[in-house]
C-alpha cells in the first residue's frame, strides 16, 4: 500500500511546517508520496497552501509553485495527491502540470467539495487534456456515495474519506476494485479518531487491497505495514 504523507507530516501534525518545500522534501526522501494543496491568487498565479494566503505577490507565488514542482520532479516515482481548493482555473492547472512534466506523477482531487454539480470540474479538466489523472470522492458526508464516484467515469482513482464513522467495508473496496478504480483512503486520525484506531484501520485497508493511505503518521504506518513501493 502506497503511503502518502498528509501535507508532508511524518510523525504527527507539524504545525506551520505543513506543506512547506522542506517538509515535503523530507517526506519524499523517506520514500513516501505526499498529499498537498494548490490554490490560485486573485491575480491568477498558483501557490501551494492549505489556507488562503493574503500577502503573496505574483512573483512570490509563482516562485513557490515552481520550487514545489522542482522538488516533486526529483522523485518521479512517488505519488503526489494534489488537493484542488478552488474551481475556475482548470486550464491553468493543466498548464502547470504540463509545464513542469508532472502529468504522470500527480493526481487531482476534492473537486466535489467546491463544485455545484459533482463531476463537472473533473470532466472539464479531462476535456482539456486526456492524460491528467483525476480522483472522485466517496465519503459519509455530502451525499458522496460510491455510486456518485463511479458515475464520474473520467476519474480512474477514488479518494475514500471517513469523517464521522469508519463506514467503508471490504465489500465496498471490492466493488471499487471490480470497477477498475485505484483507491486512496484517508487515515482516521486526520478526522479526529485515536491513533490506535487508525492503526487498526491501516491494517484493514491493507488486507482489503486499498492501494494508498494518506496519513499524518507515515513513519508509524510504514513500521506497522512494512515498506511498499511508492510509485504513482
Amino acid at each position: 500500500m502506497i503511503i502518502l504523507a498528509h501535507r508532508g507530516n511524518l510523525s504527527g501534525i507539524s504545525g506551520t511546517r505543513e506543506n512547506t518545500p522542506e517538509l515535503l522534501r523530507q517526506a519524499f526522501e523517506r520514500g513516501f508520496g505526499i498529499e498537498t494543496d494548490i490554490r490560485r491568487t486573485a491575480t491568477g498565479e498558483l501557490y501551494i497552501s492549505h489556507d488562503r494566503a493574503v500577502d503573496l505577490t505574483p512573483e512570490l507565488s509563482e516562485q513557490m509553485a515552481a520550487d514545489h514542482a522542482a522538488i516533486w520532479r526529483r522523485f518521479p516515482r512517488q505519488a503526489v495527491a494534489l488537493n484542488v481548493k478552488e474551481t475556475g482555473y482548470e486550464a491553468l492547472l493543466v498548464e502547470f502540470l504540463e509545464q513542469h512534466d508532472l502529468l504522470q506523477q500527480v493526481f487531482l482531487f476534492d473537486f466535489e467539495l467546491i463544485e455545484e454539480s459533482p463531476g463537472t470540474t473533473a470532466r472539464e479538466i479531462r476535456s482539456l487534456h486526456p492524460a491528467v489523472r483525476l480522483a472522485a470522492r466517496t465519503s459519509d458526508r455530502h451525499a458522496e456515495s460510491i455510486e456518485q464516484a463511479l458515475a464520474i467515469e473520467c476519474a480512474e482513482i477514488v479518494w475514500l474519506d471517513e469523517f464521522d464513522s469508519l463506514w467503508a467495508r471490504k465489500t465496498d473496496i471490492a466493488r471499487l476494485k471490480q470497477a477498475g478504480k485505484t483507491i486512496y483512503a484517508i487515515s482516521p486520525e486526520i478526522h479526529g479518531f485515536a491513533i490506535e484506531r487508525a492503526e487498526r484501520r491501516w491494517q484493514e485497508f491493507a488486507e482489503w487491497g486499498v492501494d494508498g493511505l494518506c496519513t499524518d503518521w507515515p513513519i508509524q504506518a510504514e513500521e506497522l505495514l512494512g515498506r511498499q513501493p511508492q510509485s504513482a
